[in-house]
């Protein structure tokens, strides 16, 4: 999102999204905290939080747990993401535009980069089998099988990726 509306001001000669949401936030942190093994009351808080920042305030009484996504520092940032509708911004480009999303993302789907998609309709779209949000190859589905690859420096990065951004 931060390079669609950089692309934007600075005049850019194309865009390549990779793994980015085409859905506002909210929705993308909901559709993470609804899926996150956590207990019913601290889910609703979560909730709760979110609802309190798109609305432009902040959210005063969050789950501890979560405090690396609500902590104060970082709360006027999420305000300010909350508010852009990721589709719009791309649709605003008028620069050739690449969309890359992996199947096995358990963080954005395909629906995300279908969606940037049917907002820059002249983007090239591309999903790539079994590339992951840290755009390494995973089949496993889950975020706890995936962790090793959120961590493991030495894995590749997708080569198909590398081919696309290339061309």
């Amino acid at each position: 999102l931060i390079g669609m509306i950089a692309a934007q001001r600075a005049s850019a000669d194309g865009f390549v999204s990779i793994a980015g949401a085409g859905r506002p936030a909210g929705v993308v942190l909901r559709e993470q905290l609804t899926a996150a093994p956590m207990p019913p009351e601290m889910r609703e808080s979560a909730l709760r939080g979110i609802a309190a920042l798109e609305s432009g305030h902040t959210a005063d009484s969050t789950p501890p747990a979560l405090a690396a996504l609500f902590r104060p520092s970082v709360q006027p940032y999420l305000i300010s993401w909350l508010r852009y509708r990721p589709a719009e911004e791309l649709g605003r480009l008028g620069v050739p535009t690449l969309i890359v999303q992996g199947t096995t993302d358990v963080q954005v789907k395909v629906t995300d980069a279908e969606a940037l998609k049917a907002g820059q309709p002249r983007a090239q779209l591309l999903i790539v089998e079994g590339m992951n949000h840290v755009l390494k190859h995973e089949t496993a589905m889950d975020m706890t099988a995936q962790m090793k690859s959120y961590g493991d420096p030495s894995l590749p990065v997708v080569p198909e990726l590398l081919r696309a951004i290339e061309t």
